[in-house]
C-alpha cells in the first residue's frame, strides 16, 4: 500500500495527483531548468510535501549541477574508493576532511565546492594518492600497520602497474628514479624529464637500443616526455613521491641507470640537468628556428641523439664498464663558455 500523504493546507488525506512542474536553478556556474513531477492537493490545490520524492528531485539537480560545473560525480568518486580499495571515512582522513563530508558527497545530496573537487579528481592520478598516503603516515606514525592504509599502499600498486600497462616501459624508468628518493634527496618533475632523456640518450649510445620506445621533445626547459608530462605536471616543482615499485632491467640497463644516477642525479640541480640539455647538440638542432621561450614540440631526433652521444663515449673513453668518465663531460660542458 503506498505511504499517506496528507494536505497541510485543507488537511485532505490521499487526494492529490502527480503534475509535471518546472524548477530553476541558478548559482555560481550553474543555470538550469528540470521537469519534475509532483504531488498537489486534488481539493485545495497546495503542493505537497514529499521526502523521498523531493530527495531524488535534489540528487538529480546536484548530478546536473555537478556536470555543468564539472564537478567530480557520484560515480567517480565511487570508482577513487573502488581503485584503491578504501572507505568514504579513510579517504575523508587521508583528505583531513570531517567524517562526514565524503559521505554526503557520495549519498549525492550536497555538491563539492571546486576546490574540494579538484583534490578529489587528481587522486585518480596514483602518484598524487601515494603522496597523500606518505604524508598520512609521516604525520601520524602510529598508525603504519592500520588495515585501511595497508590496502591504500596495495591499491596504489595497483595503480600504478595499470599506468605501466597503458603507457609502456618508461614508467619503469619513472618508478625506478622515485624508487631512488628520500627526503632528504627528493626528486622533482623538471629533474625525472632530463634524467630520462640521459638514460635514454646513453642506452642508444652504449648498448645500441632504447630503453624505452618514447620520443622526446625540444620544450623550452630542456627534453621533455610528453605523456610523463601529463601525469606529473600538477606537481610543478614540489617533490615527486618515492614508491615502492620493483622493475625489472637488465645488468646493462641498471649500469646505465646507476650512472645517471650517480653522475647527474647525485652531483647536479635539476636547473643545472636542464642547461646540459640545452647545450647538446640534439637539442639545439630540434630547435632551430625557435626563439628562447617560445613553444617547440618538435621531436629531438633519435639518430642524432644516438650519434652525438656516441661521439661523446669516444672522445671521452666512456663504457657501460666505465662510465666514470661522465663527470669529466659534465663539468667541461657546464663550464665551457
Amino acid at each position: 500500500m503506498d505511504k499517506e500523504r496528507l494536505c497541510f493546507e485543507c488537511g485532505a488525506k490521499n487526494a492529490f495527483e502527480l503534475k509535471d512542474t518546472i524548477r530553476e536553478y541558478e548559482g555560481a556556474g550553474y543555470h538550469f531548468e528540470m521537469l519534475v513531477k509532483v504531488p498537489f492537493c486534488k481539493k485545495c490545490g497546495a503542493p505537497i510535501y514529499d521526502q523521498e520524492l523531493e530527495k531524488d528531485i535534489s540528487q538529480k539537480a546536484n548530478e546536473k549541477i555537478r556536470e555543468q560545473r564539472e564537478i567530480i560525480t557520484r560515480g567517480e568518486i565511487l570508482e577513487i574508493l573502488d581503485a584503491y580499495n578504501i572507505s568514504q571515512k579513510f579517504l575523508s582522513r587521508l583528505l583531513g576532511w570531517g567524517e562526514i563530508t565524503l559521505t554526503r558527497y557520495v549519498s549525492g545530496n550536497y555538491t563539492p565546492n571546486l576546490v574540494n573537487s579538484n583534490r578529489l579528481k587528481e587522486l585518480r592520478n596514483p602518484y598524487v594518492f601515494q603522496l597523500l598516503v606518505q604524508d598520512y603516515e609521516r604525520e601520524q606514525p602510529e598508525i603504519k600497520e592500520e588495515k585501511s592504509l595497508n590496502k591504500a599502499v596495495a591499491g596504489v600498486l595497483r595503480e600504478l602497474n595499470k599506468l605501466k600497462e597503458l603507457h609502456g616501459r618508461i614508467f619503469d624508468v619513472v618508478n625506478w628514479f622515485l624508487a631512488q628518493t628520500s627526503e632528504a634527496e627528493p626528486i622533482t618533475h623538471l629533474a625525472l624529464q632530463k634524467l630520462l632523456y640521459f638514460v635514454q640518450s646513453w642506452s642508444v649510445a652504449l648498448i645500441g637500443e632504447p630503453m624505452f620506445e618514447d620520443n622526446c621533445q625540444a620544450w623550452v626547459h630542456g627534453a621533455v616526455y610528453p605523456k610523463v608530462y601529463d601525469v606529473f605536471k600538477r606537481f610543478g616543482y614540489m617533490p615527486l613521491p618515492k614508491v615502492e615499485e620493483a622493475c625489472e632491467f637488465t645488468e646493462e640497463e641498471l649500469q646505465i641507470l646507476n650512472a645517471v644516477k650517480r653522475y647527474y642525479f647525485d652531483m647536479y640541480s635539476a636547473k643545472a640537468l636542464e642547461e646540459i640539455c640545452h647545450r647538446e647538440e640534439p637539442y639545439i638542432e630540434a630547435r632551430k628556428g625557435y626563439s628562447e621561450g617560445e613553444i617547440c614540440h618538435t621531436v629531438i631526433d633519435r639518430e642524432q641523439i644516438q650519434l652525438y652521444y656516441f661521439y661523446l663515449s669516444q672522445k671521452y673513453n666512456i663504457s657501460l664498464d666505465n662510465m666514470s668518465n661522465v663527470k669529466i663531460y659534465l663539468h667541461r660542458i657546464l663550464n665551457d663558455s
